[in-house]
């Protein structure tokens, strides 16, 4: 249930099969009998109970089908015992009917296409937002273009990491709870907003109110996520790529656009790093020094997969996206556990390309019966865990929103990961460098084997800010200790 969850907030194409009772005692309360069918209703894309054997080659077909077309997403096929057992023979398919049509999305109005690249051509700061529907769009290239003939700063939510290139000198980051004060300060302060292929969550926009006071040009494959959270000047339901690309076919070449936004953006960024170089001195291993030292050891199509907690935001903050499609992780609905049966799922894909999983003691613990599978398949993934000894993020909530009560958010020296790999013929260290860091992935990198770092982290320390606090506009960020910033523009 919470894998369909997690997979229907994050629009990833699953086809779950599971197992039913016979179907002589559906409806009867037998042994072990659940209601699967309307249980997964409000978090699957279409669900089928097969009730003979020769449906089974068209229900397949249908799923695969609806689980692709349009926006992504889970589909489930429940199969009966007596179904399982049954024999199939081929000359007597029956056909799953299902409306398809639903999913065939319509092409861009022309006036529409025009109308937005005047709005954006007249812009004075404009931004382009990109969610995760890029990535699936595969429209990464025709972003890029139309930044740099804007010069517009691009954007992401935390799932849109993943669509574009982030070592791109337009991409300023994510934005929103967890995001970079260079990206929420373009996005709050832009007067025209590009958005592509997201649903302005409230993790990404904060506050709704002020959003809407912007021009927003909103492109979704997905017609209920127009003016669902924010109010569109021009909503368009399409394929992003195909809409990009239509527009592109209007814009000139080059737009000279005033670069004094975009300048003050990256001085907010330096700010920030020299902020966070300052309190580095004070810390034996600093969570974003881990992560570029990590980086700067794995190829750049790498896969790397998150579990979810502080971990997971210093990874939205820090880690490098270099090649779209290459970044794992729990983005809607934050599942704990995640991270390490998702690295299996991406290695077992991926056999040609290293596979990093950045995860966090507490996260980890959620799912770590998993390790068995990674000797038993021989699956060479480099595990790092930011081992705090806390759930963090938690424990940040209850330092900034519940006067510094903490409860049960922080937990014993139980248990050594390094005795609980071994247990398991896995490699575990305990680094005492960066170097060592370096040094343990680029061994298990050049020998194809499976490693666990356990890097220990400072609890006391390890807040992840900037932080906006729910509810707060984006401009309101916390910034790290020792820094002082303004994320209003002021022309």
């Amino acid at each position: 249930m919470t894998g369909l969850a997690n997979a229907y907030m994050d629009s990833s194409p699953v086809i779950a099969i599971t197992g039913q009772v016979s179907t002589a005692i559906l409806g009867r309360d037998g042994f072990q009998e659940t209601d699967i069918m309307g249980v997964t209703f409000p978090i699957t894309k279409f669900n089928y109970m097969v009730k003979h054997p020769n449906e089974l080659p068209s229900a397949f077909r249908v799923a695969h089908k609806v689980a692709m077309s349009g926006r992504p997403g889970p589909v489930l096929i429940d199969v009966p015992k007596d179904v399982q057992a049954a024999t199939y023979t081929a000359d007597e398919d029956v056909s799953v009917k299902v409306r398809l049509d639903k999913f065939v999305l319509p092409r861009p109005r022309s006036l529409d296409v025009k109308k937005a690249v005047e709005i954006l051509l007249g812009a004075e700061r404009p931004v382009i937002l990109v969610g995760g529907g890029v990535y699936w769009s595969g429209a990464w290239n025709e972003v890029i273009k139309i930044a740099e003939i804007l010069m517009a700063p691009i954007v992401s939510t935390f799932p849109g990491k993943n669509s574009v290139p982030n070592g791109h000198a337009l991409y300023v980051g994510p934005a929103g709870m967890h995001g970079r004060l260079e990206a929420d300060a373009a996005l709050a302060n832009a007067d025209v907003i590009l958005a592509l292929g997201t649903r302005f969550s409230d993790r990404t926009v904060g506050r709704f109110n002020e959003m809407n006071e912007k021009k927003i040009i909103h492109i979704d494959i997905d017609s209920s996520e127009i003016n669902k959270n924010v109010k569109s000047t021009i909503g368009v339901v399409s394929d992003v790529k195909v809409v990009l690309n239509e527009m592109l076919k209007i814009f000139p070449n080059v737009v000279k656009k005033n670069e004094r936004f975009l300048n003050w953006l990256f001085s907010i960024r330096k700010s920030y790093e020299n902020a966070l170089e300052l309190l580095s001195n004070g810390m034996k291993f600093a969570p974003w020094k881990v992560l570029k030292t990590i980086r700067n050891s794995m190829p750049a199509d790498s896969v790397t997969v998150t579990g979810v907690g502080s971990h997971q935001m210093w990874c939205e903050l820090h880690w490098d996206v270099y090649v779209p499609g290459t970044f794992i992780t729990s983005a809607g609905l934050g599942t704990m556990g995640f991270g390490l049966p998702a690295a299996l799922g991406a290695k077992i894909a991926v056999k040609d390309k290293p596979v990093l999983l950045v995860d966090g003691d507490g996260s980890f613990q959620m799912t770590m019966n998993n390790l068995s599978l990674i000797r038993d398949y021989n699956l060479p993934i480099v595990i790092v865990i930011f081992d705090n000894r806390a759930l963090m993020l938690v424990k940040q909530w209850q330092i900034y929103m519940y006067s510094k009560r903490i409860v049960e958010t922080e937990f014993s020296q139980r248990p050594d990961f390094i005795k609980l790999v071994n247990a398991y013929d896995i490699e575990g260290y305990r680094p005492d460098s960066y170097n060592d860091i370096e040094r343990i992935v680029k061994w298990a990198l050049r020998n194809n084997e499976p490693v666990l770092i356990d890097v220990p982290i400072d609890r006391e320390k390890d807040i992840v800010l900037p932080w906006v606090k729910p509810g707060d506009w984006l401009t309101s960020a916390i910034p790290p200790d020792g820094m002082k910033v303004d994320l209003t523009w002021r022309g």
